[in-house]
């Protein structure tokens, strides 16, 4: 699939080259609930073992994971996360916020807790520089110095119609969207803010 015309250039084509399928983002949820061998994530996920093979080789060359030999006789392998991999999970916890909020079922499989306190948690996304927490009509996306002619005109479509558009959407949606909600209140870190 090609995902871009300059994907070396482009952060997010880059990204998704490197994760982007289901299988793998899955297999990353399972790492990050300490699924480390073969036989723990196939059970997991239902994946047929031919396709989990070939989705840990690609994720141990993308660096997501690392293999590590267990067992000699017959030679079996463990996969922990990299710190790449372990780099994603703001991704995946975005991901949970998203799935919530977005297409919410009545049963309640898993849901994200505070490790020390156990209270429910809403991830934020939020600036380390500028200590606050992002909210789409706050950032936009310019070129840089080796920006295609393509990428300066993206560019400068999303600074002339996104900021309109998306000042729209965020006033329409921002009461209703409990992500929007705690974007709004002070944040310390990506991983999470407690829900008041």
């Amino acid at each position: 699939m090609k995902v871009s015309e300059e994907p070396d250039l482009c952060p997010i084509a880059r990204a998704l080259a490197c994760v982007g399928d289901s299988w793998t983002l899955l297999i990353l949820r399972d790492a990050f609930q300490g699924a480390t061998r073969f036989d723990q994530f196939q059970r997991g996920l239902g994946i047929a073992s031919n396709m989990l093979t070939r989705r840990l080789e690609r994720m141990v060359d993308n660096g997501l994971l690392e293999k590590h030999r267990y067992q000699t006789r017959p030679p079996r392998f463990e996969y922990r996360l990299t710190d790449k991999g372990r780099g994603l999970a703001p991704v995946l916890l975005t991901l949970y916020a998203w799935g919530e909020h977005h297409l919410p079922i009545a049963a309640r499989g898993v849901e994200l807790v505070h490790r020390d306190s156990g209270e429910p948690i809403v991830p934020v996304i939020y600036d380390r520089h500028q200590g606050t927490p992002l909210v789409p009509r706050d950032v936009v996306m310019v070129a840089g110095p080796d920006a295609t002619p393509a990428m300066r005109q993206r560019a400068e479509r999303a600074r002339a119609q996104g900021e309109i558009l998306l000042t729209s959407v965020m006033e329409d949606t921002a009461a209703a969207d409990p992500l929007a909600e705690a974007a709004a209140a002070p944040s310390a870190e990506i991983t999470g803010q407690r829900r008041r």
